[in-house]
């Protein structure tokens, strides 16, 4: 649930949408996407691995309790932030001028490392992707179970990027109709997306932090 807040970035679905609307939307969405997953990955691997093995009695009630308990106070937090216009309070009106400007820099004539670079740089790791890593560490035990929550995440947060590309290989045209109808639906409710996404999931995790501790 934490990556589908991250999914809804007004940056990532611009992105998403230009490279839709480029000559060669399966080569540059592949780029984007392989470029994309690979930073994120690596950075949710390196996390997990460096806590891997620290005495935090992973996997136990108690510990997980905790975790659960800050990131719901986190997600909570954040949703009164974007609530009271202190955090993304100018994303909506923002959102118009942020996709022409993707679509100027990232146009009909986006090369492939243009693409690559713009995997990254729209995914750069935010704090429901940090309480996620936080979830992971606390309530795995082992480095094998780690690794498959993080890839977990990861291609959640990427099924817009995943299902257009898939969408590319068969119908270029229809994929960009539908990443433009995603985008705008997502441009016109990101706030509200947010506000129950955060307030929802912090609710879960303190309600079932609590039980745990």
């Amino acid at each position: 649930m934490l990556a589908l807040v991250s999914a809804v970035r007004p940056t990532s679905l611009a992105a998403v949408y230009a490279l839709a609307r480029g000559r060669s939307p399966r080569r540059l969405m592949t780029a984007y996407l392989l470029a994309g997953l690979a930073f994120t990955v690596a950075f949710g691997l390196v996390v997990v691995w460096l806590f891997n093995g620290v005495e935090l009695h992973s996997g136990t009630g108690h510990t997980k309790g905790i975790a659960e308990i800050v990131a719901g106070i986190m997600a909570i937090g954040f949703g009164v932030g974007v609530l009271s216009g202190r955090v993304g309070g100018r994303q909506a009106d923002d959102a118009p001028s942020l996709r022409g400007r993707w679509q100027a820099r990232m146009g009909r004539e986006v090369r492939v490392r243009t693409a690559a670079l713009a995997g990254p740089a729209t995914h750069i790791p935010g704090l429901f992707y940090l309480l996620a890593l936080d979830l992971i560490v606390a309530s795995q035990r082992h480095l094998a179970g780690g690794v498959l929550d993080v890839l977990l995440y990861n291609v959640i947060w990427f099924a817009l990027p995943i299902g257009a590309l898939a969408i590319c290989i068969v119908d270029p045209p229809a994929a960009r109709r539908a990443v433009e109808a995603i985008r705008d639906w997502a441009s016109a409710h990101a706030r509200a997306i947010v506000l129950v996404l955060s307030f929802g999931i912090g609710s879960a995790l303190l309600v079932t932090g609590v039980l745990s501790v």
